[in-house]
């Protein structure tokens, strides 16, 4: 009768460990460098889309400025310019001060309800209303 006692080898147990433990590093080590690989990219990703955010932003308020612009100069030509005192844009407003003999009747024509005049002995201030002006010139 032949009795054979197997005894755990240590060498093989170590070896087992550390190709788990190596396995276990080599897979963490991929993640993380993943991980930052694509946070990185999120990054970019994102700074690109802010960039482009602003370069909207900055191209709707110059599309803005070029309307309201274009439309004082619209009023300016109405009233004929000799007879404009001053013209500025406050807030949602634009308002223009001309002599009290200016003709205002083409603006009446124009704008209707969205001027708002005042007469006085000395002129006559008109407030426009910017934000109708420009929905409608998106509109169109």
């Amino acid at each position: 009768m032949i009795i054979i006692i197997k005894t755990k080898n240590r060498n093989q147990l170590l070896i087992k460990a550390l190709s788990m433990l190596s396995l276990f590093l080599m897979f963490w080590f991929y993640y993380s460098h993943m991980s930052n690989k694509f946070q990185s990219q999120n990054e970019q990703l994102i700074t690109k889309l802010d960039k482009v955010i602003v370069k909207k932003k900055e191209d709707k308020s110059i599309n803005l400025e070029k309307a309201i612009y274009k439309e004082s100069v619209i009023v300016v030509n109405l009233l004929e310019q000799k007879h404009i005192q001053s013209i500025k844009v406050v807030k949602d407003k634009l308002y223009i001060i001309c002599d009290f003999t200016t003709d205002i009747e083409p603006l009446l024509i124009r704008y209707g309800v969205a001027a708002m005049i005042k007469n006085s002995n000395t002129n006559i201030k008109i407030a426009i209303d910017l934000k109708t002006i420009v929905e409608n010139k998106y509109d169109s």
